[in-house]
């Protein structure tokens, strides 16, 4: 292996510490504006709440870290191709494990760590399948970014309205696929601004590069939103293990129908991303399901019931 792809694989490493020590600490910051003995899938933040993070100082520190790692992720980029690069940063996922359960000093259970794996063998898989065969390429069609937008938002709102009405340990996992979807979109559309200055000669004054740099803007306004939502109604491994897994899902399905990367690619590496994708959400699923916060609720709700009967 060149020394170049050995520090570029180090550098991921490090990068997705970052990022989950920044989600660790984002989180933290978020639950500090709500009351420590509520149950937090209950918690909804609002716009004027959210702009008040930006004074607490855990989530500044949690902002800071999550742009560090992104800048190290974007500098390994370039000393290794996107199929070595990508899949370590599923890491954040088992870092944001270990780094809450000794915040919270909660145990790790057998299940819990099976659910990890589930993710990571998951996300890994679908990462090598669409860097190895999505490869083609096709005019870069406004409308079709448009449809997509359009799509996008209808999707992100039935969600969020069952995130307001699902099981409480579903809530967390709902918020933060809703934000991941929406990050996941902008990928798309960064990459589609990009192809239209380079490769279909559209100046940056063009009305197209300009709504399709607007549309991204919106998309990272309301993920960084939801995401938000997502640290406030459960713990942050969700968030994170959810962002990881949804938004390179929602990029490289945006650069397959939209951008054509998926041109000539066979019906095996098709049948391999499905069944990898489909892996790597039952993960973040029973992420979710079997959290030590989850059972703690269920424990809760179950109480209450019971002395509601007696």
């Amino acid at each position: 292996m060149e020394p170049t792809t050995l520090l570029a694989i180090a550098m991921q490493v490090f990068s997705s510490f970052l990022f989950a020590s920044g989600a660790i600490m984002q989180s933290l910051g978020v639950k500090s504006q709500f009351d420590p003995n509520a149950v937090a899938s209950s918690n909804r933040l609002t716009i004027k709440g959210l702009l008040k993070l930006f004074t607490v100082p855990k989530w500044v520190i949690g902002l800071a870290l999550v742009f560090t790692g992104a800048a190290i992720h974007l500098a390994a980029l370039t000393f290794a191709p996107v199929s070595v690069v990508q899949p370590v940063g599923i890491l954040a996922v088992p870092w944001s494990v270990l780094l809450a359960s000794k915040i919270h000093k909660h145990a790790i259970s057998a299940k819990l760590w099976r659910a990890v794996a589930i993710t990571v063998l998951g996300v890994v898989g679908f990462t090598v399948f669409s860097s190895l065969f999505a490869t083609g390429e096709k005019y870069v069609s406004f409308s079709a970014m448009v449809w997509s937008f359009i799509a996008v938002c209808v999707i992100c709102a039935v969600l969020s309205f069952f995130a307001t009405r699902t099981v409480a340990w579903a809530r967390a996992i709902l918020w933060s696929s809703v934000g991941a979807i929406f990050y996941g979109l902008a990928s798309g559309f960064m990459k589609a601004s990009m192809n239209l200055i380079q490769k279909h000669d559209h100046s940056f004054g063009s009305w197209q590069f300009i709504v399709t740099v607007a549309m991204m803007l919106l998309c990272y306004a309301l993920g960084a939103w939801m995401i938000q939502q997502g640290y406030a109604s459960g713990p942050a491994e969700i968030t994170v293990g959810t962002m990881t897994t949804v938004d390179p899902f929602v990029a490289v399905v945006f650069g397959l129908v939209v951008l054509g990367e998926g041109m000539g690619m066979g019906i095996g590496p098709m049948i391999g991303m499905i069944v990898t994708g489909a892996l790597a959400v039952y993960g973040v699923a029973m992420l979710s399901k079997d959290h030590p916060d989850a059972i703690e609720e269920r424990r809760r709700a179950e109480a209450a019931i019971a002395n509601a009967d007696v």
